[in-house]
């Protein structure tokens, strides 16, 4: 018997290495080896001598270059914010613990745009609790702008100027908890504006002004068509420590208060409002139940007629503070958002009720958690909410940070562009947990960082969401030359756009890291051109969905892809999932252009792929551009005779070096397609007819270039496979 074995064995030293490979195979390894390469072959170090490279492209995240070096990396990075959006978005935590929102803030938003912090605490003050704390927090907070609330003249107490007394008999009746409460938000709020005053004491204030009235940063930022010199000279003089402390002491702030009060809104008498101005902005506090009889008399209202019957009306123009308790309310104006530079920071706590934030209007102004050049936060706690928008809303950051946190309720979020987590030069968040939810808008946003390393995060934790940027330009006109000027591009879902100056003024500036995180429920991802963990000069975009059955459809430059020096992820984690590109159908699902890394992973479940062209683990121009698939019965689909399913396209420079542009022939690139499980089939199809694709199949391995073809090597390489078991190690280190 022995001899037989030891026969069997050197028989097998003969055959041709199987398919049906074991568990433990790492299939990453097997297609790169089958080309000479190895991990250490993928991503970019360009150095000096990379003549023509933009080298000098500034605001570059810290992260960034290491990610670019390392591309496999991405999947940790992508993986550990999905982690972070789990843990501390889950309800559960929020039962146990009042920091859930501060953690999101430091981990997903400071801590990807500045090192520094360690999110150990916001070192939150104490109120002072005794005698009045509610007026000695206006005190210490009119004292800050050496104003009093309280003044004298002709030996006698100014009545007119009386905020103290006023303060003193409307908060007689505030039960003690909800009275220390906010005067703990207010001292920390207090203490807030003077680190985001710090942060820019060494800036314009000339130049602050025209960056905060800048509304088109959407429209002419990616091809470098306006240049603002304002926003490099901010960027060169702002103390990022100081305004993330801020931002972080905010979030921190607002939240514990936010879960202190919520218990308790009901003991605020009935009737009761508070509305007060500051030098920082108004304070409003409003009990959960009203009647309009006895409200005071309309001057000393901070209501306006509401259209809707039930309803209320705010102007939450130039407010620090609103804390709602429970009313229907419709907020007008600039909910949690800062309304100009005298207004740095703004707060909105709303603890019941089904809100509209902006109502029928044809434009709205920044608002629900926008911080321009300082701090905006929204926690909405309860009730089905609608949030209207036009530039800058729901999650929008220009050089400052802004929050939206809605825990509970089926929302609507419509905006135009700048919304739904986009940061510029800031941060932008915006996060949902739970109910069937609706996302719109036309474009940058929906978990986008742009220009100078912006920070743009969409999260939700739970609930069957829809995702929708706008496609057609029809509709709303960011027309793209990629699809005929009929389909927009959107810089949406998960997209890292920077400024390409290096065809109009010079000005060559970084995008950041934009990311859309789902974790639980049955979604729809509708968008046009530029969306789904997307990059695009010296940018991040990553897109990760955890579970469910989930539609992924969109037309060009999408669904882990990516043009020009950036890197582009799309992760889903478990589901039968369709990922269809419609119109022009190509440059996704797996496709770098011009330095890339680009990668589309696929776990778990029976899986629909389908593309006109150009897609599929399609690296072109010096790119590394991946589609993975692990478990199920696939099927896949491209057009008739057009690259990809693991292909690398040749270009003559890369074996014979350009005169005046060599670097081509410094780089490498692959295009890897693999699919581990399942009996998958693979189609060609062209105006409707389908037959099997004439390379890919089940249980296969295929080369393109292939090695006979003269095209082959120059350190450019595809290579697919369909194996019936095997692993990823990179993919299951969680696992």
């Amino acid at each position: 018997m022995r001899v037989i074995i030891v026969l069997l064995t050197v028989a097998t030293l003969f055959i041709g290495p199987s398919l049906k490979a074991q568990d433990e195979t790492d299939v990453l390894t097997k297609i790169l080896s089958e080309v000479g390469f190895s991990r250490a072959d993928l991503g970019y170090r360009p150095t000096g001598y990379w003549n023509r490279f933009p080298l000098d492209t500034r605001y570059k995240l810290t992260s960034f270059d290491a990610l670019f070096s390392e591309p496999l990396k991405l999947v940790d990075y992508a993986t550990v914010m999905a982690n972070t959006v789990e843990f501390y978005m889950d309800p559960v935590y929020a039962d146990s613990a009042d920091d859930g929102l501060y953690k999101l803030t430091y981990n997903l938003g400071v801590d990807k745009k500045l090192g520094g912090f360690r999110s150990y605490s916001a070192n939150l003050l104490p109120a002072d609790s005794t005698g009045q704390p509610l007026v000695s927090a206006f005190e210490k907070l009119f004292a800050m702008s050496e104003r009093r609330t309280q003044y004298y003249a002709f030996g006698a107490n100014a009545e007119s100027l009386d905020l103290r007394s006023l303060l003193i008999d409307k908060t007689k009746d505030l039960p003690r908890e909800v009275e220390l409460t906010i005067a703990e938000l207010i001292t920390n709020l207090a203490d807030a504006i003077r680190w985001r005053n710090l942060a820019f004491r060494n800036c314009d204030i000339e130049d602050m002004q025209k960056a905060f009235s800048i509304r088109d940063l959407a429209d002419t930022q990616t091809d470098g068509t306006i240049f603002y010199p304002e926003l490099d000279d901010i960027a060169a003089d702002i103390d990022w420590g100081s305004l993330h402390y801020a931002a972080l002491k905010v979030t921190a702030a607002a939240e514990k208060a936010e879960r202190a009060l919520l218990p308790i809104a009901k003991s605020v008498p009935d009737d009761f409002e508070l509305d007060v101005s500051t030098p920082f902005g108004r304070v409003a506090i409003l009990s959960p139940t009203y009647k309009r009889d006895k409200l005071p008399p309309p001057k000393e209202q901070s209501m306006l007629r509401a259209p809707i019957p039930g309803w209320m009306a705010f102007d939450a123009t130039n407010t620090l503070c609103v804390i709602d308790f429970g009313r229907q309310m419709i907020y007008r104006g600039s909910p949690g958002a800062t309304s100009s530079l005298q207004n740095p920071i703004s707060v909105l706590i709303d603890l019941g009720g089904d809100d509209y934030y902006g109502y029928e209007q044809d434009t709205y102004p920044p608002s629900a958690g926008v911080g321009l050049l300082g701090v905006g936060v929204v926690i909405d706690s309860k009730g089905d909410d609608h949030y209207n928008g036009s530039v800058y809303a729901q999650g929008a950051g220009l050089f400052g940070v802004g929050v939206l946190l809605d825990r509970e309720g089926n929302d609507s979020y419509k905006a135009e562009a700048s919304a739904q987590g986009c940061g510029y030069f800031g941060i932008g968040l915006c996060f949902d947990v739970e109910g069937n939810d609706d996302f719109y808008l036309f474009g940058d946003g929906q978990g986008m960082g742009g220009i100078g390393g912006g920070v743009g995060v969409l999260a939700s934790f739970d609930g069957d969401d829809s995702y929708r940027a706008e496609p057609l330009a029809e509709v709303a006109d960011r027309a793209d030359y990629h699809s005929d000027f009929k389909i927009n591009g959107n810089n949406a879902q998960g997209a890292g756009f920077g400024r390409r100056g290096d065809g109009s003024d010079g000005h060559a500036w970084a995008g950041g890291l934009g990311a859309i995180i789902d974790i639980h429920g049955n979604d729809y991802y509708y968008s046009g051109n530029w969306s789904l963990g997307v990059g695009y000069w010296f940018a991040t975009g990553v897109a990760i969905d955890r579970s469910g059955d989930d539609v992924y459809k969109s037309c060009y430059f999408t669904q882990g892809s990516g043009a020009h020096y950036c890197n582009g992820i799309l992760i889903d984690e478990a589901g039968d999932d369709r990922h269809e590109l419609y119109e022009t159908a190509g440059a996704g699902l797996g496709f770098g252009w011009d330095y890339t890394n680009a990668l589309l992973i696929n776990k778990g479940g029976d899986d629909v792929y389908r593309a006109k062209m150009i897609s599929m683990g399609l690296a072109q121009i010096r790119s590394n551009a991946f589609l993975i698939d692990i478990g199920g019965a696939d099927k896949y689909y491209l057009g008739e005779g057009t690259p990809g399913l693991g292909e690398a396209t040749y270009r003559a420079d890369y074996a014979r070096p350009s005169k005046l542009t060599p670097y081509f022939t410094y780089a490498k690139s692959f295009g890897g397609f693999i699919d581990i499980g399942g009996v998958d089939a693979y189609y060609s199809f062209k105006e409707g007819e389908e037959k099997a694709h004439p390379r890919a199949k089940n249980d296969a391995l295929w080369l393109m270039p292939a090695r006979t073809d003269s095209t082959f090597g120059a350190d450019n390489f595809g290579v697919g496979i369909d194996i019936e078991t095997g692993t990823i190690p990179e993919l299951f280190k969680w696992e």
